[in-house]
């Protein structure tokens, strides 16, 4: 008698590498525009390969980044509102954990989460150690494709007592959170455990449009609310080992010189570059200067020179119009801002904020230095330098000579910018020697040679 055996064998899981790279290819940037953050481990964010300016962040704002939140003060709270603008732009790169990545998890990834949790053993006050003990341990749970979810934190790096308070709330009722956290463990019956280390409420879209409109003179002329809403790009668009390539910007931005003269451009200029520009990203080059025509042009070649100014690309929508430009240039009255080293993002958002009723805004268009209109009118020597908290004005003799007999009260913008406090540091740099010779010229000029 023959017998058939037939062997069934299970189908093989995928290897380790295939699951890696399933896992890489459904990462991206991290990045979340937090309505409050309530939870940096400091400790961990600082091995982060982008943890840099997150620790930068924390010691500008005066924190002992050795030692946890509690009993540091104001720190925590001026920390909570400088490193929010940074979490909107980061570039940390993470799986996202959602119904396609969940049963594939492994020890070890890093994953950026987002939805709706309760708290279990909400944080005592003022917060303690973890014991290791979940029954005890204060955690966030939540499901995902119907596998369960854990986020434990360490409750000490509750970044504000107001932090804590909003744990006690999820405790009664859900609240919606986003983080970056690290893959603890993975159960056999499929519960994931992550290790936090940020967390945060996410702004909604409609506190979005609330603080943009409630902070602008002026209504925009064009929003979407593509512009505000708190949604991460599609997973195919950044693949976790692409390396992000950031287009720098100079761009020219258009004053009515006839109602405002430069010394006041250069302070509303300055005081939107700090309020919009997070201190982070700031390595800028600033020139306000009169946009002079050439020689003999009249009312039809001031048309051909706004068109061959507005030959370089918009941005976002805030380019002026060819008969506006042309009656600024026919007058004499235009003035321009050239900004460089901007993100396409910032260029939009200083062109947003630009408006309001202390400065005659026109429009902005992208500076071009191969275009030859470009080439003949646009200042190239930057006038200010702006890096981080700290502002430079660079001028030398002729400089000075030439913006003292114009009447351009410089000491003015930069007093005015001290009074603000926009910037921490406002200094004058001289990028020539002074020779005696130099002394002597000036002393002729001005009562002493300057300081």
């Amino acid at each position: 008698m023959v017998i058939n055996t037939i062997i069934v064998v299970p189908e093989a899981e995928p290897a380790d590498e295939e699951l890696a790279e399933e896992l890489r290819r459904s990462a991206r940037v991290w990045r979340s525009r937090f309505a409050n953050v309530d939870f940096v481990n400091l400790p961990r964010v600082a091995m982060l390969a982008a943890g840099g300016p997150v620790m930068s962040v924390a010691r500008s704002a005066g924190l002992d980044v050795t030692r946890p939140f509690h009993g540091q003060g104001m720190a925590p709270g001026t920390f909570v509102g400088k490193v929010r603008p940074l979490f909107d732009a980061w570039d940390a790169e993470a799986v996202v954990l959602d119904e396609t990545t969940v049963g594939k998890m492994r020890g070890g990834v890093l994953v950026s989460f987002e939805a709706s949790m309760r708290c279990v053993n909400p944080p005592a006050a003022p917060p303690q150690p973890p014991s290791g003990n979940l029954a005890r341990d204060p955690h966030l749970v939540f499901s995902v494709g119907g596998q369960s979810v854990i986020v434990s934190f360490d409750p000490q790096w509750l970044t504000t007592a107001t932090a804590g308070t909003t744990l006690h709330d999820a405790a009664e009722e859900p609240q919606v959170y986003s983080g970056l956290g690290r893959v603890a463990s993975v159960s056999a019956d499929g519960r994931v455990r992550i290790s936090a280390l940020v967390f945060g409420q996410p702004q909604t879209t409609e506190q979005a449009l609330w603080n943009l409109l409630t902070s602008r003179r002026t209504m925009p002329r064009v929003l979407d609310v593509a512009d505000v809403r708190n949604a991460p790009p599609p997973v195919a668009e950044v693949p976790l080992r692409a390396v992000e390539t950031v287009e720098r910007l100079e761009v020219a931005f258009f004053f009515d010189e006839g109602r405002d003269m430069p010394p006041h451009i250069d302070l509303a200029v300055l005081t939107r570059v700090a309020r919009t520009v997070p201190e982070y990203r700031r390595d800028l080059e600033v020139t306000v200067a009169s946009l002079l025509p050439p020689d003999g042009t009249d009312a039809t070649d001031a048309t051909e020179v706004a068109e061959g100014i507005l030959l370089g690309n918009p941005v976002r929508g805030g380019m002026p119009k060819v008969e506006e430009l042309a009656g600024q240039i026919n007058c004499g009255s235009l003035a321009v801002a050239t900004v460089t080293n901007l993100t396409r993002a910032q260029a939009a958002d200083l062109d947003a904020v630009m408006p309001g009723a202390d400065v005659s805004y026109l429009g902005c268009v992208e500076l071009d230095r191969n275009l030859a209109m470009h080439r003949l009118l646009f200042p190239e020597q930057e006038h200010y330098r702006v890096d981080g908290t700290e502002l430079l004005l660079l001028d030398s003799v002729t400089e000075r000579y030439g913006a003292d007999s114009y009447g351009d009260d410089l000491e003015a913008v930069m007093e005015g910018l001290r009074d603000q406090g926009v910037y921490r540091s406002v200094v004058r740099v001289y990028d020539q020697p002074h020779t005696p010779l130099s002394e002597v010229f000036m002393e002729e000029l001005w009562p002493g040679p300057p300081s």
